[in-house]
């Protein structure tokens, strides 16, 4: 992993400058990887989208706000850092509105999604999806949002799905994807499904 000097991100209400990783590379070496797409590897951080401005509370996409390349690490040591939001914020910045078009409010409830699911370690086994209203609202509205072809798509269309307990509209959504390059990862989720596991799995 090497990085390079810190972004500046400006909150694009307060213009409250706040500092942000910059990656030059990284890689997943060594990672652990869930069938939600999240993951943890050492050499390549999950670095925020969303976050909340660490003056006036607004929360606002990261990458879409005014930033710049600090000149060296001593210009942004002092700032606040561009933080993950919580469960709660994400689900204010749905209920409130302030993303921008659907492809926001993707990564959103993308977002809210993984927070929401259970990650087991490795070896450990897959715990049940959790069964509440408002795990099923967003994976329902998410399901909603997710269109097209595409393997990654269609992939987590199928998670989502299997999420909720809906095992047949699993399989029929992994039956389209024939991109041999996630056949491993459609593979295990179907194994999963058949066995009738809600739960997020770690992929191997």
């Amino acid at each position: 992993m090497i990085i390079s000097n810190p972004m500046i991100v400006h909150c694009p209400k307060c213009g409250q400058k706040h500092q942000k990783m910059n990656l030059a590379s990284g890689n997943t070496f060594g990672g652990v990887f869930w069938s939600d797409g999240s993951y943890f590897a050492p050499m390549l951080p999950d670095l925020p989208v969303f976050t909340r401005c660490a003056h006036c509370s607004q929360i606002f996409n990261s990458l879409k706000a005014e930033s710049e390349e600090a000149v060296s690490f001593d210009e942004a040591q002092d700032l606040p850092e561009v933080e993950h939001l919580s469960r709660e914020d994400i689900e204010e910045a749905l209920d409130s509105g302030v993303f921008e078009g659907a492809d926001d409010e993707t990564l959103l409830r993308i977002s809210l999604w993984q927070k929401m699911n259970r990650h087991p370690w490795k070896n450990e086994e897959p715990v049940p999806a959790p069964d509440d209203p408002g795990y099923r609202k967003n994976a329902e509205a998410l399901i909603a949002l997710l269109n097209g072809p595409d393997s990654e798509v269609l992939i987590r269309k199928a998670e989502l799905y299997r999420n909720l307990g809906k095992f047949d509209q699993c399989i029929a959504t992994l039956q389209k994807i024939s991109d041999s390059l996630v056949k491993t990862y459609k593979n295990q989720l179907e194994k999963a499904c058949r066995s009738q596991k809600s739960g997020t799995i770690c992929i191997s």
